[in-house]
């Protein structure tokens, strides 16, 4: 009986035993399992982290894209291209790069332009296919070339091809009392193609977005660099 009575006291203390190992080894996992956890939360938030910065970074991008583009809206918000980007430039020769070259039927169905042509003298008789051309006068990025393009009349005796460079007489913005003028094509200056090119854009760097149409002959011809938010060549005349 006694012996009975000792085995089943030694059979208690083995399960006791065994269930203070178990309880231990839960606890262990348990503390392991917390902290595998808190590794996979860590992660997760440095991933979250890297990925939050990624998207400021591709949003920063994106406002200074739009910040750009707005800039090129307001230098000539509340004008024609027909006429200069600012009063300041009635009047002057600029220089441009032929890049569009409008047709007959284009030019009638411009609405509001062709107002403006209209108003400034010119006749329906005066618009054929290539009467209108748009000219760049920054390189080399979209938001800069369209932001700061020119659009100007081209007269029948001084056509245009594309890539030719042009030197443009300025109008004057039309107001309530003055119908004003438009930007004219006073000559071609260099044809496109031409092997002893004098002109080339400035800075010679193709990354930079604001490079500007130059040519060798503008100091010697009373050209002048007017700077500002556009840097822009021109000549009083």
């Amino acid at each position: 009986m006694c012996e009975s009575e000792g085995q089943i006291r030694n059979s208690g203390l083995i399960v006791l035993w065994k269930a203070f190992h178990f309880n231990s080894w839960l606890e262990h996992n348990s503390e392991v399992g917390d902290s595998m956890r808190k590794i996979r939360m860590r992660k997760k938030i440095q991933s979250n982290s890297r990925a939050s910065r990624c998207q400021f970074r591709k949003l920063h991008l994106t406002v200074l894209l739009m910040m750009i583009c707005l800039a090129c809206a307001v230098s000539s918000a509340g004008t024609s291209k027909l006429y200069p980007p600012t009063k300041g430039q009635t009047g002057v020769l600029r220089l441009a790069e032929i890049v569009q070259i409008a047709t007959r039927e284009e030019i009638l169905r411009l609405g509001v332009s062709l107002q403006h042509l209209l108003a400034s003298g010119l006749k329906d008789s005066d618009f054929k296919d290539g009467s209108l051309a748009t000219g760049r006068v920054c390189c080399c990025h979209p938001s800069t070339e369209e932001g700061t393009a020119l659009w100007f009349y081209v007269p029948a005796d001084a056509p245009v091809k594309l890539g030719d460079i042009v030197v443009i007489r300025m109008g004057r913005e039309s107001t309530k009392k003055d119908p004003g003028t438009v930007n004219v094509v006073i000559e071609v200056r260099q044809k496109q193609g031409a092997p002893d090119s004098q002109c080339s854009w400035d800075p010679p760097n193709d990354k930079l977005w604001r490079r500007l149409l130059y040519c060798t002959w503008m100091p010697a011809e009373g050209w002048t660099l007017e700077k500002g938010f556009w840097n822009t060549w021109l000549k009083r005349v």
